[in-house]
């Protein structure tokens, strides 16, 4: 049946090959190299999205397609248990479980590139996502993205490993610029040089350890949707110029949540000099909402969360709990 599958014409057998799901696609891909070298020529057809999971349990790969069912590449270092092979970019030993296959590895970031590299050979892949939380380290992981962004893939989701160093993120937050959801947690740095943060069109962004962040670069980011930002250093007067610049032009932003070191914010120089329409005084400390309103017609709010959170939100975004 395989052979006789790939003496169709080539029309013929790109309508076939829509019809399955991503596992049957790479098992005829196992078969010869002229079913690789024919199934690739219709790479563009066939469109799937792609998760990359390294975590402290196990590493995978999974590929979808609309709702068809998923197929997922484990990673492994450990060398027994494997009884068979598979032709990436290179032979690997592989073993079947159900519905997944097991590879074998001597490192979990080479497995990824050369998965990944396998994948676009045969289809076009529509967005990517990543979380790093096992045993790729940031050093490893930066040069994978990277790779993935020079080919012009759509990155959806990158959850860093921890604790990024310092000597490194820029580097980290380069190769984030286009992701539309990110998530990351620098070590304590005393200061990162980066000015594209104007570049960020983020859907969902939480930063931590961000004491370097000046207002500008918080300003910066007025075209991601929401916003998290912890452990940042800003007082009343910050605040408040930040406030100023989102009363002229707000971008996409629809709640930017500030976790700072400073407690007890005086709410009547946060909002000074804005035309404020109503106060909501909550109790004592917290919960104290402030709403603003532009000449523009711009409204936004301002809200004392707790002694050291402040959240803006503009009047027709969902409240970030």
């Amino acid at each position: 049946m395989v052979f006789a599958l790939f003496r169709l014409p080539d029309v013929a057998l790109e309508e076939v090959i829509k019809k399955f799901n991503p596992k049957e696609i790479l098992f005829l891909t196992q078969t010869s190299l002229r079913a690789r070298r024919l199934i690739s020529r219709h790479r563009k057809s066939y469109s799937v999205e792609i998760e990359v999971n390294d975590e402290l349990y196990g590493s995978f790969v999974e590929i979808s397609s609309d709702h068809r069912e998923t197929f997922i590449i484990h990673m492994k270092t450990r060398r027994r248990g494997f009884n068979t092979s598979w032709r990436f970019q290179r032979v690997v030993a592989v073993r079947y479980e159900g519905d997944s296959l097991v590879s074998r590895w001597k490192r979990k970031d080479t497995a990824v590139q050369e998965i990944l590299d396998f994948l676009m050979e045969f289809f076009r892949i529509k967005q990517i996502s990543f979380r790093f939380q096992g045993s790729i380290d940031t050093r490893s992981a930066v040069p994978i993205v990277e790779n993935c962004i020079s080919k012009n893939l759509k990155i959806e989701n990158v959850e860093w490993p921890d604790r990024v160093s310092c000597k490194i993120a820029k580097r980290v937050l380069e190769a984030s610029k286009s992701a539309s959801n990110l998530n990351i947690e620098f070590e304590s740095c005393s200061t990162i040089r980066f000015n594209d943060f104007h570049l960020f069109r983020m859907d969902q962004l939480e930063i931590w350890n961000v004491m370097w962040m000046t207002v500008e670069n918080i300003l910066a980011l007025r075209n991601c949707k929401r916003i998290e930002l912890r452990c940042v250093r800003l007082d009343e007067s910050s605040i408040n110029k930040i406030l100023l610049e989102l009363m002229e032009n707000p971008g996409e932003l629809q709640v930017v949540r500030l976790d700072t070191y400073k407690e007890g914010f005086k709410m009547e120089e946060v909002v000074k000099g804005l035309n404020v329409v109503r106060i909501d005084e909550g109790d004592n400390w917290r919960r104290q909402t402030y709403w603003l309103t532009g000449n523009n017609g711009i409204q936004l709010s301002v809200t004392k969360a707790t002694r050291r959170i402040i959240v803006i939100e503009r009047e027709t975004s969902i409240r970030m709990e």
